[in-house]
C-alpha cells in the first residue's frame, strides 16, 4: 500500500515537473521551424544531387549541403535540422544512381554540420579542445568507414592504390578540420543573417496587427450612421446638447428670480 502511494506521488511529481519545464512554442515559431526544415532539406538534397552529377566538385557541393543544414541549427532548431538531414539523406539514395556516391554526405558532412553547430551553440559549456578532440575522433571514424566499408574516398583510384590508409587519415583529418573551421565562420554569419530576417518579419507582422487593431478601434468609436459626417448634419441627435441647454436656461431663470427677491428685500 505504501509502495503504491509512493509510486503515485512520484508519478504526480514527475508530471508536474515536466509541465513546469516544458517550453511553450508559439504558433509563429512552429511555422518558422517547419519552414526552415523544409527549405534546408530541399537545398541540401539539391546540393547532394549536384555533387553526384558534377564529379569534380563533389566535396564543394557536399559542403554546401552541410551549410544548408546549419540554417535551422543557427536558431537552435535542433529537431528541424535533424529532420532536414534525415529527409535529404534518405531521398539522396533515391536520386543518386550509386548509393555509395552519396555516402560522403550521409556519413560525414551532414552529421558533422549538426555536431559542429550544436557545439557552437554551447561553446560556453564545452571547451574548444574538447570540441576538437570529438571532431578528430569522428573524422577518423568516418574516414575509416568510407575507406574500408564504402570504398568511396574522394580521390582518384590511381592515387588510392599508391598511398596507404594512415596517410589518407593524416592528411584527411587536417583538411577536414580546416574545412570545419571555415564552416564555423559561415555558421556565425548565418546565425546573424537568419536572426535579423526572422526579427524583421516579426516586427512587420506586429505592425500589421497593431494597424488592424487601430482600424477596428476606429470603426467601433465611429458615430452611428451611414456617413462619418452625420454628426455635423441637422438630423444627428443632440440629446446631450439640448439637455445641457435646458439646464443652462433653468440656471439663468433661477438667477433672475434670486435677483428679483433681493430687490424686493431692499425695498
Amino acid at each position: 500500500m505504501r509502495a503504491a502511494h509512493a509510486s503515485g506521488i512520484f508519478e504526480y511529481s514527475t508530471l508536474y515537473i515536466m509541465k513546469r519545464n516544458r517550453k511553450k512554442i508559439s504558433r509563429q515559431e512552429a511555422v518558422y521551424r517547419v519552414a526552415l526544415a523544409g527549405i534546408s532539406a530541399a537545398v541540401a538534397l539539391l546540393m547532394v544531387w549536384l555533387g553526384v552529377v558534377v564529379k569534380f566538385s563533389t566535396v564543394a557541393f557536399f559542403i554546401a549541403a552541410a551549410v544548408a543544414l546549419m540554417v535551422p541549427l543557427s536558431q537552435k532548431y535542433y529537431l528541424s535540422s535533424v529532420l532536414a538531414y534525415v529527409v535529404s539523406a534518405g531521398l539522396s539514395f533515391l536520386v543518386a544512381g550509386d548509393v555509395f556516391s552519396v555516402m560522403g554526405y550521409v556519413v560525414y558532412f551532414g552529421p558533422m554540420a549538426i555536431i559542429s553547430g550544436a557545439m557552437l551553440n554551447h561553446k560556453d559549456k564545452i571547451k574548444w579542445w574538447v570540441q576538437l578532440i570529438v571532431k578528430i575522433v569522428y573524422i577518423n571514424g568516418a574516414l575509416a568507414l568510407l575507406y574500408f566499408v564504402c570504398h568511396n574516398i574522394v580521390l582518384d583510384s590511381s592515387i588510392i592504390d599508391k598511398v596507404q590508409y594512415w596517410m589518407i587519415a593524416l592528411f584527411g583529418t587536417a583538411i577536414l578540420v580546416a574545412i570545419d573551421y571555415a564552416l564555423q565562420f559561415i555558421y556565425k554569419r548565418i546565425a546573424i543573417l537568419v536572426g535579423k530576417a526572422l526579427r524583421k518579419n516579426d516586427r512587420h507582422r506586429k505592425s500589421e496587427s497593431e494597424k488592424k487593431d487601430s482600424d477596428d478601434f476606429d470603426e467601433e468609436t465611429r458615430p452611428d450612421g451611414d456617413s462619418p459626417f452625420d454628426e455635423f448634419s441637422d438630423d444627428y441627435p443632440r440629446d446631450n446638447n439640448e439637455s445641457n441647454e435646458e439646464k443652462g436656461n433653468k440656471g439663468d431663470g433661477n438667477v433672475d428670480c434670486d435677483n428679483e427677491n433681493d430687490g424686493a428685500n431692499d425695498k
